[in-house]
Formats: structure tokens, C-alpha cells, sequence
């Protein structure tokens, strides 16, 4: 059985300036989410389309690896996407889990 996602959110990567310079895999990628607090939290995305550096917005699922997560997240939240650089920013629209 496939484990529990945790979060649906609201992903929009920017265009490749630092961090991540492709788009990511169109099935699932793991990259950090960083809390208002600035905690990072390693997580596995889920997209339900094509996420594109500088493109438009795209609903997506998390499974954090460290379900505690959770709480730092709640819906409204917004956060960012870090990998060697901010390369994105999200809001998360509710939790899953």
C-alpha cells in the first residue's frame, strides 16, 4: 500500500536563476520545503501536471519524510522550494493527513 500523503498544495517554480535549473520529473521528485520558521523538511512531490520554471501554478500532493512536518504547514501556509537556492514557492491548500 502506498504510504499517506500529507499535503495538497499550490507549487509554482521560478524561472532557473539558482537551485534547480530543469524541470523536475513529471511523475515525482523530492526536493526541501522551508517553513515560515525557516525549518526544512525533505518531501516527495506529486504533481498533477507539468511544472515549469517560470510557467503557471500547479496543484501537487506531499508525502514528507518526517510526517511532523505536518504542523509547520497548515492550509494557507505559505512556503518555499529550496535545492542549492530557492527555486520555487508554494501554498499549502489543505492537509491530507
Amino acid at each position: 500500500m502506498p504510504a499517506a500523503r500529507h499535503l495538497r498544495v499550490q507549487l509554482t517554480l521560478l524561472a532557473p536563476t539558482g537551485g534547480r535549473k530543469a524541470s523536475p520529473p513529471a511523475a515525482e521528485f523530492i526536493t526541501v520545503l522551508v517553513s515560515p520558521g525557516r525549518r526544512h523538511f525533505e518531501a516527495a512531490i506529486f504533481p498533477t501536471g507539468p511544472l515549469v520554471p517560470g510557467g503557471a501554478a500547479v496543484n501537487c500532493e506531499v508525502m514528507f519524510h518526517a510526517p511532523e512536518a505536518v504542523a509547520h504547514f497548515p492550509a494557507g501556509t505559505q512556503f518555499d522550494l529550496w535545492e542549492g537556492g530557492r527555486w520555487g514557492y508554494g501554498t499549502t491548500l489543505g492537509v491530507l493527513a
